[in-house]
């Protein structure tokens, strides 16, 4: 039992604090790459949307204003069976450039994308945008650059979480997306970086693969461009901004349906598992996702072993440590209030629960692949 509990300490530990140590102490191995900050190819801007009608304006108004040649940008929004206002808004804007696909089934947005990609997009290089996701004047520019490197078969934008609501949930999860922008920057400098968000990514159209319906894109381009043999880098100068779930319902539907969806994705792409064969790349997958997403199955087991071990005053006060945490978390959840102390394990329990509850759907056979924003 002892032997379990530690080695199941030691697993946890590694996820949460052993690997972020483990990519700082690899970046002496960083990838150098060389850009152009005058590169233009030709460019494809898709944006996805479904039933956008609230903010589709705003996301066309933005688009058309960005700093890229015009001649050399063509716009586009996939829209997935929108039954609001949606495409008789993206219709007013024909004459200015924008093109709309409507999906008139409900299949999904990888569905969607896919045909633009295969019998719209001309442009050598795509870029992904989400309707709720602002990009900066330059970010089309800027996420364009890092494809001067030959190398390069992706580029992952940088998100920047905003909200009006200054919730708990919105103070935690800006905390955590810092800690995900530090593992992104690190495995990017290794030059390993298997996860875009969808909100905002950049690919080579060569390069796209074709996503199953149920899976999600943003998980298998990445993957699909290492199986290519090419890298993906963080653009982190390229900048979108995303509104993120301002509650706790919110965000564990985005975070269980996320897992889901990439669980999908990496072992539709399994061979990247192997060691021998993909040895840092699938270092990466192993500890950024799949023990991440095994951590609650870990935690439940460390309570139940030192209720076990409670006999003894060291695992009676590592007991009491772990109660008063998920304690603190359940005052999180009844209060709501914005209070570290109270806010940070109320997420973070949340956070566990969404990836156990992600486990169980997928394991259990579940396919998404249709998606209903969260909007505040």
């Amino acid at each position: 039992m002892e032997q379990l509990f530690w080695l199941l300490t030691a697993a946890v530990f590694y996820v949460y604090f052993g690997y972020p140590l483990l990519l700082w102490t690899l970046r002496s191995r960083k990838k150098n790459l060389s850009y152009e900050k005058d590169h233009y190819p030709a460019v494809t801007l898709v944006i996805a949307a479904h039933n956008e009608e609230s903010l589709i304006e705003g996301k066309l108004e933005n688009v058309l204003a960005v700093d890229y040649p015009k001649e050399k940008l063509q716009l586009v929004v996939a829209s997935d069976a929108s039954t609001d206002a949606t495409n008789n808004i993206v219709r007013n804007y024909s004459a200015a450039g924008l093109e709309l696909y409507e999906q008139k089934e409900h299949k999904g947005k990888s569905a969607a994308l896919n045909y633009v990609v295969e019998n719209t997009a001309r442009g050598e290089i795509i870029i992904f945008n989400d309707a709720s996701a602002i990009l900066e004047m330059d970010a089309v520019r800027k996420i364009v650059s890092h494809f001067s490197d030959p190398s390069v078969g992706a580029a992952a934008g940088r998100l920047s979480f905003k909200s009006e609501a200054d919730s708990a949930i919105t103070q935690s999860h800006g905390l955590y997306w810092k800690y995900e922008e530090f593992l992104r920057n690190r495995e990017s400098d290794i030059g390993y970086l298997p996860f875009v968000s969808g909100a905002f990514y950049a690919i080579r159209k060569n390069l796209y693969t074709t996503v199953p319906e149920h899976m999600p894109d943003d998980s298998v381009s990445p993957l699909g461009v290492y199986k290519q043999g090419y890298r993906v880098c963080y653009a982190k100068d390229a900048v979108a901004y995303e509104t993120g779930a301002e509650d706790a319902g919110g965000e564990f539907r985005i975070k269980t349906r996320g897992v889901v969806r990439e669980l999908s994705s990496i072992f539709y792409f399994k061979e990247l598992l192997t060691p021998l064969k993909y040895p840092m790349l699938s270092l990466v997958l192993i500890s950024h996702r799949l023990l991440r997403w095994a951590a609650p199955l870990m935690l439940i087991i460390l309570f139940m072993l030192s209720l076990h071990l409670a006999g003894r005053p060291f695992y009676k006060i590592l007991l009491w440590i772990q109660a008063v945490f998920y304690g603190l978390a359940l005052c999180g959840f009844l209060t709501g209030k914005k209070v570290m102390i109270l806010s940070m394990p109320f997420y973070y329990t949340l956070v566990n629960f969404a990836a156990l509850w992600g486990l169980i759907k997928f394991f259990f056979g579940e396919k998404q692949a249709t998606w209903k924003p969260v909007r505040p």
